[in-house]
């Protein structure tokens, strides 16, 4: 069953004895998690009919007496398992029986995250027929923009053109953090009766300087431009409060990388590029103009340089470089390569 016919059917209050959670976009784990959460039972049934565990701090056999346990004052039971890969999939193999024959007064919902939440065949056979299983799987940059474009057209918003790339480069591909930087978005456009969202608007909300930000950084790098990358790494080094070095690495990671599946799929013009990554126009212009400048060696030099200073950053390579240095170093061995 699919994210979106599971929410629907938890607002209709359709509920399944069972909800296999997992996947490695960990967003609609939580996202469906919750919902059970706060539809199941109302907020009297609740005290005497909810368990919350964590994969991490409990046993199989604390969920089964909990799962095996009867309803009081209410028509149903609640049983929450989050992180449940944390139990390993041994632990797992336990709960076969009661997955083949759940509780008709008990609704148990697992969120098992990362790639090691798949249960077994058995386990995933029983839970098929007995129940609702979700898989949300990987989102790439391209997935990353549509969920973007659809979730503020849902809130019933629109966006100016290149807002959507603003937001996804400079955030990132974490789906929660994005929402929540979109309904900060939304509560000011609410406030002045507006439903356009700007650039502008979006800068001012996410603190992203209009002049000296890692878009501009990234078409200057696209260009080559020694001095004008140096300049606006100066300038975002002294900022690193407003502009954190890892959202830099991580939109010039991405830049890099699908510059790298351009060359895969020989993509140089405008167009053929707009096309392979779903880029608009202004940010195809720049994987243009890199595409003319940086061969394929030269790119996979400028993904190791990137993964070299993350993991500095993140204190996995020793280093006594600080922050401001560690971008300043990386600009400048991508551009002089």
């Amino acid at each position: 069953m699919t994210y979106d016919q599971v929410k629907k059917n938890i607002a209709k209050k359709t509920f399944s004895p069972i909800y296999y959670l997992y996947g490695e976009e960990t967003y609609f784990t939580d996202k469906l998690i919750h919902l059970i959460d706060e539809h199941v039972l109302s907020q009297g049934e609740r005290d005497f009919n909810a368990e919350i565990f964590y994969g991490g701090e409990c046993s199989i056999g604390q969920i089964l007496n909990a799962c095996k346990s009867f309803p009081l004052m209410a028509d149903r039971r609640l049983v929450i398992v989050k992180e449940a890969q944390s139990l390993g999939k041994k632990e797992w193999e336990k709960m076969l029986s009661y997955f083949q024959k759940p509780s008709k007064t008990t609704v148990l919902a697992l969120g098992f995250k990362g790639k090691e939440g798949k249960l077994d065949k058995a386990a995933m056979k029983a839970i098929e027929a007995n129940g609702v299983s979700v898989e949300s799987k990987r989102m790439y940059d391209k997935d990353i923009r549509n969920w973007t474009t659809l979730h503020i057209a849902d809130s019933g918003y629109e966006a100016e053109a290149g807002v959507v790339d603003v937001i996804v480069d400079y955030l990132g591909t974490n789906l929660g953090f994005i929402e929540n930087e979109l309904d900060k978005i939304f509560i000011v456009l609410s406030a002045h009766k507006q439903k356009k969202i700007t650039k502008g608007l979006v800068y001012e909300m996410i603190n992203i300087d209009k002049e000296f930000n890692v878009f501009e950084l990234r078409k200057a790098l696209s260009k080559k431009d020694v001095y004008q990358s140096q300049m606006i790494a100066y300038r975002l080094a002294a900022t690193s409060k407003q502009n954190p070095l890892i959202v830099i690495i991580s939109t010039l990671f991405r830049f890099f990388d699908n510059l790298l599946i351009l060359f895969s799929k020989k993509a140089i013009d405008v167009k053929s590029i707009q096309t392979e990554i779903g880029a608009n126009w202004f940010e195809a212009q720049d994987y243009a103009e890199a595409r003319k400048r940086y061969n394929i060696g030269a790119v996979q030099r400028n993904i190791q340089y990137l993964l070299e200073a993350d993991l500095t950053l993140k204190g996995m390579i020793p280093s006594d470089m600080e922050e401001d240095h560690i971008l300043k170093t990386l600009v400048w061995k991508i551009v002089s390569g």
